[in-house]
């Protein structure tokens, strides 16, 4: 079974400068690959800020997207991207393992996102606020309205989400939606060719290559280079 999805997947290949990703501070996690409209950034004690391409996030940094706003991110591990839709309001947290892979913790209050993790290093949750989503190596929609249900569709490989209400997990598997909300039930469906399934809804630039300069913890600066190519 096939679903059309309104995106374009985007091949990425992450190369670090002779430094080595390697070495980069363990509070770099991602990288901002596409961004339009009001995206904003939290950091710290900071006021909200514009997010703006090419923009290197910490652990820790909270988001959050403006109507008709959208954005995207890849981790600097194992290239999972995530795209994050209009109206979504989120924090990314990770910690770097001593391999250098990321465990990654999502927390979505409010919104949509997709996820697209093809070669998954470390551990990645999206946890919402009656759920909990640990990623296999996937390619899943969630979304979350404003009472905190929660909906996970999986277009490919396999979910395991967790009602933090009742304790009950159920695995999602291909074709399949997840329901989950405040009364801890889950309910899990089939999902159909008639299903609306969400569409990005922004088209990414035809930057094959963006170079980026940062920090870590020690002051030293790294080089990060991200190269890819566009293909629908």
């Amino acid at each position: 079974m096939r679903w059309k999805i309104g995106i374009a997947s985007l091949f990425l290949l992450i190369a670090v400068a002779s430094i080595g990703l390697a070495q980069d501070g363990p509070q770099s996690i991602a990288v901002v690959i596409s961004v339009n409209g009001n995206v904003e950034l939290l950091r710290g004690e900071d006021s909200w800020r514009a997010l703006t391409f090419g923009a290197v996030l910490n652990d820790g940094d909270k988001i959050r997207t403006g109507a008709e706003s959208y954005l995207a991110i890849i981790f600097t591990d194992d290239r999972s991207q995530i795209r994050i839709r209009p109206n979504t309001e989120l924090t990314i947290n990770a910690e770097r393992r001593p391999d250098y892979s990321l465990d990654a913790r999502l927390t979505m209050e409010i919104g949509e996102l997709f996820a697209d993790v093809r070669e998954q290093k470390g551990r990645l949750q999206v946890a919402t606020p009656t759920t909990v989503a640990s990623v296999k190596g996937t390619q899943f929609w969630i979304l979350v309205n404003q009472e905190g249900t929660t909906q996970v569709l999986t277009l490919e490989g396999l979910l395991e989400l967790l009602n933090t209400v009742s304790g009950q997990v159920i695995d999602v598997g291909e074709g399949e939606i997840g329901t989950s909300d405040g009364l801890g039930d889950i309910i899990l469906e089939v999902l159909g060719d008639d299903y609306n399934i969400p569409e990005w809804v922004g088209e990414d630039g035809a930057v094959d290559q963006i170079e980026i300069q940062f920090q870590d913890e020690d002051g030293t600066t790294r080089t990060l280079i991200i190269q890819y190519h566009e293909e629908e």
